[in-house]
């Protein structure tokens, strides 16, 4: 019986993988939260290192300010801080990205950083953080986190390679994807719960507006306005499930009148 219910659900993640990826998130976090540290301390030096500059009277041909990253060019300061501050607010967003959390922010905002896109882009982002850091005059701490971002931006971008889209769903932690498989009974009240959830989205969805959507070859019934593809056509067929599925969606099928054809009377 457990092997009918096994197409339901998706294969739980080996071991191995599950805790290799995991280790990779939370070295991720560790490195991006680093990286974090390390260009506030830095912003902060380059700040006092351009007042002390300002407040020098004497003329110095320098290439940067004197102890600082602040190259000595026109708006050369206001680039540097303003760059520092971008640097921070992507290590932020990288992070919750990481967490997880607010989870409707990156799926309908920053999809690309959402649950439904692999590790790549994600470490895309964290070695062109830390090569960006790393290609500017720092001291030992900013070299340190930025070596350990851009390496473990380089394994990310290796497991986005090596598990495509898939690569942040196999790492979850509280989900039914991981716990299912361990026992039929298991399996089985997931997928009794994904029923139950999904007979309660509908009298929800039928409360919004609703739009009538016709086509010039068919008549096609009232539906909720966001109504996900294919749920319109479901494979309930014209049985009892058809019925069933129909009166949970608050439509109701009438059986049609016995007649005799007309050449019969």
């Amino acid at each position: 019986m457990a092997e009918s219910i096994k197409p339901f659900l998706p294969k739980r993640p080996s071991g191995p993988v599950f805790i290799g990826l995991n280790v990779l998130r939370a070295l991720s976090i560790i490195a991006l939260i680093l990286c974090l540290s390390a260009n506030i301390v830095t912003m902060v030096d380059d700040i006092k290192a351009i007042k002390a500059y300002n407040s020098n009277e004497q003329d110095l041909d320098c290439d940067y300010v004197e102890y600082s990253t602040v190259p000595d060019q026109t708006g050369g300061a206001f680039w540097s801080i303003l760059n520092r501050i971008f640097i921070v607010f992507e290590c932020i967003l990288l992070t919750l990205s990481e967490i997880g959390i607010p989870k409707r922010l990156f799926e309908n905002f920053l999809p690309i950083l959402g649950p439904a896109h692999g590790l790549g882009c994600l470490g895309i982002f964290q070695a062109l953080i830390g090569a960006q850091v790393l290609s500017h005059y720092s001291t030992t701490f900013p070299q340190v986190s930025s070596w350990l971002l851009f390496i473990i931006g380089c394994l990310n971008i290796l497991a986005g390679l090596v598990f495509r889209s898939g690569g942040k769903t196999k790492r979850l932690i509280f989900s039914w994807e991981n716990v299912t498989s361990l026992t039929p009974q298991t399996r089985m009240a997931a997928t009794a719960w994904d029923m139950v959830t999904e007979k309660r989205v509908y009298p929800k969805a039928s409360q919004s507006n609703l739009s009538r959507q016709t086509s010039q070859h068919s008549d096609t019934p009232l539906v909720p306005e966001h109504t996900v593809p294919g749920a319109r056509f479901g494979g309930f067929g014209f049985g009892r499930q058809g019925e069933k599925a129909a009166a949970d969606r608050g439509f109701k099928i009438s059986r049609p009148m016995e007649s005799l054809p007309r050449y019969g009377v």
